[in-house]
């Protein structure tokens, strides 16, 4: 009975997959709306919109600016209009204490925004707007506590964006067997990732981004390819803690180029790094969580239900294989395009 049930809930999860393939070809274009506000001497500001493809070609945001702010035309060429994604403003008196927001041509995606100023200073203010929210006070002067929520907020908003690294966590559960085993796989994860995630943001080490992204859905097909056909002599299966690692490795650079396509902050770059860490952490806790409750949900809790490798068993197993590498097979043919362009 409880096979049937849970083979019930694969071949749901299966379909729902095939239906949302449009929106996992994305994997991780749910990034916010990013707001990039550069000063420039004499009370001038730069204003870069980095639009997520999501957004309907009809429907692209502009920015509303706070009273007596006038364009200026851009050196070498016309004034642009007010929905271009670059913009170019005379605010007398400075930004800081005043209010933008963004508006969108004709309804809000509900996507979140991520604000970010760059004072001529070197300083830099970021916050991160819920999708309700699309209006930004800017703080006269930010505490490290401020740098630290904006930037813990946005680690949670990646890593629950980021469908492929949220079915790799899924495969490490399945492949992991008993609790004791998944806080062992979770915490190489989390270690490995945390390394590569500071020496890529700090420019220590630096990857190309189109075979880094193609990798991480490799690994994502590994998984899935060890949890549909298990075998007890198999690497993941002895050691999913060093799988979990390796692999930890390699997605610490996916989570980097989204920290640096964000930008941290000179005077609280520890600060900011630590907190986005932390919220990745806290994203991918909240979604482990999320999937065990699934799973005793499907079994039943009981004592032999703390063995997860109960929970999905036979067929069941099969179908959450097939629900992990489809989507991973397709990321991984569409990744590996820019390689070769």
């Amino acid at each position: 009975m409880v096979e049937g049930r849970a083979s019930r809930i694969a071949a749901l999860v299966a379909a729902l997959l095939v239906a949302l393939l449009p929106a996992l070809a994305q994997a991780h274009d749910a990034r916010p709306l990013a707001v990039t506000l550069t000063e420039r001497p004499g009370e001038i500001y730069f204003a870069r919109l980095t639009v997520p493809p999501s957004v309907a070609y009809d429907n692209q945001p502009a920015l509303t600016w706070p009273k007596g702010c006038q364009a200026v035309e851009i050196p070498g060429g016309s004034e642009l209009p007010a929905s271009a994604d670059r913009q170019l403003e005379h605010c007398p008196g400075g930004l800081r204490g005043r209010r933008i927001a963004v508006h969108y041509a004709i309804y809000n995606p509900s996507l979140a925004t991520l604000f970010r100023l760059e004072t001529t200073r070197g300083e830099a203010i970021t916050q991160l707007l819920p999708p309700e929210k699309l209006t930004w006070d800017i703080p006269l002067q930010p505490t490290p506590f401020d740098v630290a929520g904006d930037y813990v907020r946005l680690g949670v908003a990646h890593i629950w964006s980021g469908i492929d690294h949220l079915l790799f966590v899924a495969g490490l559960l399945l492949l992991a067997g008993t609790l004791r085993r998944v806080l062992l796989a979770v915490t190489g994860f989390t270690l490995a990732h945390s390394v590569t995630l500071a020496l890529s943001a700090l420019d220590v080490v630096r990857l190309p981004e189109a075979p880094v992204e193609a990798a991480i859905a490799l690994s994502i097909l590994f998984v899935a390819r060890e949890v549909a056909w298990p075998h007890p002599e198999g690497l993941a299966a002895r050691n999913p803690i060093l799988v979990s690692s390796s692999f930890g490795l390699l997605h610490g650079f996916g989570f980097a180029s989204a920290l640096r396509a964000v930008g941290l902050p000179r005077g609280e770059l520890a600060t900011a790094l630590l907190s986005f860490n932390v919220g990745v952490e806290l994203g991918q806790l909240s979604f482990i969580a999320a999937v065990l409750a699934l799973m005793w949900l499907v079994h039943g809790v009981r004592h032999e239900s703390l063995r997860l490798n109960f929970v999905l068993a036979g067929r069941p197993r099969l179908y959450a294989g097939y629900v992990l590498g489809v989507p991973a097979a397709f990321w991984f043919i569409q990744r590996m395009v820019p390689v070769f362009a």
